[in-house]
């Protein structure tokens, strides 16, 4: 269960990480001043934020199921073997899509202005 557990500190830091992001994009986009009208719609950071809250939520399901099925509260293991696979799915679903950014930006960046 170490990937669930490191799984969670990634998580962690990478909130940290994008809620820093959010905040200096918010500080650069032009008309962010006082007089700027919030949008009701969700932005791309609250999209990666939310599915972010998804994978951790899977990943502790995942642990308090094997949890229980090591202590003998819960004797189904199919579901127990299930849960971890989605919860696998889902951790290595959220690095592809890190790393695609992080190839998206230096790209970006290496491009001659």
């Amino acid at each position: 269960m170490s990937t669930i557990g490191s799984g969670l500190k990634f998580d962690n830091a990478m909130m940290g990480q994008l809620h820093d992001l959010k905040d200096r994009t918010k500080m650069d986009l032009p008309g962010a001043g006082a007089g700027a009208k919030a949008s009701d719609k969700p932005s791309f950071m609250d999209h990666l934020k939310q599915a972010m809250e998804e994978v951790n939520t899977d990943q502790v399901t995942a642990d308090k199921k094997a949890t229980d099925l090591a202590s003998g509260k819960d004797t189904n293991i199919h579901e127990t073997m299930l849960s971890a696979s989605t919860a696998e799915l889902s951790f290595n679903m959220m690095v592809q899509v890190r790393n695609k950014a992080l190839a998206a930006y230096q790209e970006i960046m290496r491009m001659p202005v």
